[in-house]
């Protein structure tokens, strides 16, 4: 049953001798704690098989007082994290995948240091692919059911290993009813008054993830609304923690949220003449809050006039290494259907929606704060 994740196509890190000897030792008491049945055996597989695919390890967040950096720190843009729109439904085993996830997390407490629970979360957290080893082939639809069993799974869960990381924020976005502490531990993260740094687990650091907790909240739609006036407190349009707090006032209806942030985006589009590529930063910016107006549901439809400039103007995409070029901004086509509600219309408005041409660059972070050196 277990022979089709081999065939899932992920980047798979070393493990070394000692920590594989600690796997096996905690998986063989869980197994003697559960006794020796084919169940049992079936989810000591599961654990090895999870914790591979995840990447084994706990991801590690941590704060710059505690950080010594030779850079500048980096932040995660305030958008989704973009997936392909086309999926392919599962088969036979990749429904095995998505059935040994689910029922790990609804036997051994989410968001635990159990590698188990940490093994089957960054599992659902990561798009799967179909495909063979160096060759990624479509993605497949997670189906909804699996995400509503993860989420009543964590629902029961304590939460109190620390701060979610990036992982746990991805797969809580998949959430279509989010449990109350489930939206309260992603506000933890989106409103620390500290970076909150992620990493892999093996020392590459992937930056402020507060912003990317910001859209994850306000994804949760009227779910967030007893943080919005604390967000709007903090909207701004001049980096992507400012920018997430704008979606999340706008998603949680905060009063003159909409209204602000549509004059923060007019502003932004004066500041480049219309015969002109819309620069990075400002384009990054401009993106950040399109999904503000996006997340606010129906009210969207009344200020979607500053994103209909937007999607009139081209763009500037980095394209290494010919340096930047002029594109339309095609990532917004998807802001625009949630607005519309209809990708068909969108499509016939915007024909470059609908066309083969690239993706622009994927938008980047703007960090709230610089660090002082070495803190």
């Amino acid at each position: 049953m277990l022979v089709a994740s081999a065939r899932i196509s992920r980047s798979i890190p070393a493990l070394t001798i000692s920590e594989l000897r600690s796997a096996e030792l905690q998986l063989r008491k869980i197994s003697q704690y559960r006794g020796n049945g084919e169940m049992d055996r079936k989810y000591v597989l599961a654990g090895f098989v999870l914790t591979f695919l995840a990447g084994f390890g706990i991801g590690h967040h941590r704060t710059v007082a505690r950080e010594t950096m030779s850079r500048t720190l980096t932040a995660m843009p305030a958008m989704p994290i973009w997936e392909n729109p086309q999926c392919v439904s599962a088969n036979i085993k990749e429904n095995e995948h998505f059935e040994i996830a689910a029922s790990t997390l609804e036997h051994v407490a989410p968001y635990s240091y159990d590698w188990l629970a940490i093994g089957a979360e960054r599992s659902l957290s990561e798009d799967l692919y179909r495909g063979s080893p160096g060759k990624r082939g479509a993605r497949v639809c997670t189906p909804a059911a699996i995400y509503g069993r993860v989420a009543t799974a964590f629902a029961g869960s304590a939460l109190d290993k620390g701060r979610f990381d990036r992982h746990e924020l991805r797969l809580a976005s998949h959430f279509q009813r989010p449990p109350v502490n489930v939206v309260n531990a992603v506000a933890i993260v989106a409103f620390s008054p500290r970076p909150v740094v992620d990493d892999d687990g093996g020392g590459r650091i992937d930056g402020d993830i507060r912003p990317y907790a910001m859209t994850v909240l306000a994804g949760f739609g009227r779910e967030s609304a007893r943080y919005a006036a604390e967000a709007f407190e903090r909207i701004s349009s001049e980096d992507s923690l400012g920018t997430g707090a704008a979606q999340v006032a706008a998603a949680g209806g905060q009063q003159g949220a909409l209204s602000r942030i549509e004059s923060l985006m007019n502003k932004l589009l004066a500041t480049v003449p219309d015969d002109k590529a819309i620069p990075l930063a400002t384009r990054d910016r401009l993106y950040e809050l399109s999904w503000a107006i996006a997340f606010s549901g129906e009210s969207a439809k009344d200020h979607d006039a500053p994103v209909i400039r937007l999607m009139g103007r081209q763009v500037q995409s980095s394209a290494p290494p010919f340096g930047v070029v002029s594109l339309y901004p095609k990532r917004m086509c998807e802001v625009m259907s949630q607005i519309y509600g209809d990708s068909e219309r969108v499509n016939r408005d915007f024909s470059y929606c609908a066309d083969d041409t690239p993706l622009e660059s994927y938008p980047l972070g703007a960090f709230a704060f610089l660090p002082a050196h070495n803190q």
